[in-house]
């Protein structure tokens, strides 16, 4: 399949998988408001507010899922694959926005002094749609982002994951609530809750520094280059070797040392071979950069990149 029917066959996927969650999540915080203000229940209520969130993320990563596979043009050389990683970044602050809002209104209802009622029963119902339906979502866009390897989607069905534990946190607050006639249980579940769903966003932010700062969550990467460039007769020393990640794809810049005496055109055909075994055993490479050198060349001032013998040691 042609790189081109495979950006439009992945971006077919991810708009699918963000319909869904439009759809899923909509049916859920309207519901779950619904249900959370007729009963009383601010968990349920914090819980609905929580899924009006997971609205805004599926929007936000089907509109970002047509930028992303748009080819390079002149002020993007490097594609627009990296909107999906700012993207990302993005859904972390609305979800930490939502955890933050939720724990201010609760913490102000814990320190009131008006009279608190017990939810009613029919609340438990509702969150027990509200663990199924996020069961669906979430492994729903955990095997689209798995075939695509979006990290939009993947950090959307952590997301629907940890909403699965929120709901299940809220029916056991409601079920303490009514038994023990307590209603400050209910409150102090979403004040638990809130506190969750920040620590999700800063763990989605955190996350997604990596990329955007170049790094790389995964090294092994490294050793598959070298072996590859190894495995390349006449190829001696790769080093200051860089990859960076593109959304799902890599971009290979390495210095390789050949025979000195070599004419420009047999380097060059070397390098040549060690940039087509790199992309045809490697899979997801969006470019590879080589560099010649003699062998033995010193470069006083050459800039940071590894080598076969660094990786594996501490940094």
């Amino acid at each position: 399949m042609k790189r081109k029917e495979q950006l439009s066959t992945r971006t077919a996927i991810i708009q699918r998988a963000s319909w869904v969650g439009i759809i899923g999540n909509t049916f859920l915080s309207i519901i779950k408001i619904t249900a959370g203000i007729i009963s009383g229940s601010f968990a349920l209520l914090g819980d609905g507010i929580d899924s009006g969130t997971d609205i805004v993320t599926s929007v936000v990563t089907l509109i970002t899922s047509k930028i992303a596979d748009q080819p390079p043009d002149k002020g993007h050389p490097y594609g627009h694959g990296r909107a999906e990683t700012v993207a990302t970044k993005a859904l972390s602050f609305i979800i930490f926005f939502a955890g933050a809002q939720l724990a201010l209104t609760t913490i102000k209802k814990i320190f009131e002094s008006a009279e608190r009622t017990l939810p009613d029963f029919f609340a438990i119902y509702i969150v027990i749609i509200s663990i199924l339906g996020k069961a669906f979502l979430a492994f729903y866009k955990y095997k689209a982002g798995k075939k695509v390897n979006s990290s939009m989607l993947l950090a959307d069905s952590k997301n629907m994951m940890n909403d699965i534990l929120i709901s299940i946190s809220v029916l056991i607050g409601l079920i303490f609530t009514l038994l023990f006639n307590m209603p400050i249980v209910d409150t102090v579940t979403a004040l638990i809750i809130s506190v969750w769903i920040m620590k999700v966003a800063f763990d989605i932010f955190l996350e997604t520094s990596i990329e955007l700062m170049d790094g790389l969550e995964d090294q092994s990467i490294y050793t598959e280059v070298f072996n590859a460039a190894c495995g390349i007769s006449g190829v001696k020393n790769p080093h200051r070797t860089r990859i960076r990640k593109i959304n799902t794809m890599y971009v290979v810049d390495m210095d390789i040392e050949v025979d000195g005496n070599l004419s420009v055109t047999e380097g060059h055909d070397i390098s040549k071979k060690v940039h087509d075994c790199i992309q045809n055993k490697i899979e997801n490479i969006y470019d590879v950069i080589i560099h010649v050198e003699p062998i033995g060349n010193k470069e006083e001032k050459e800039k940071f990149g590894l080598s076969k013998e660094s990786i594996g040691k501490e940094s």
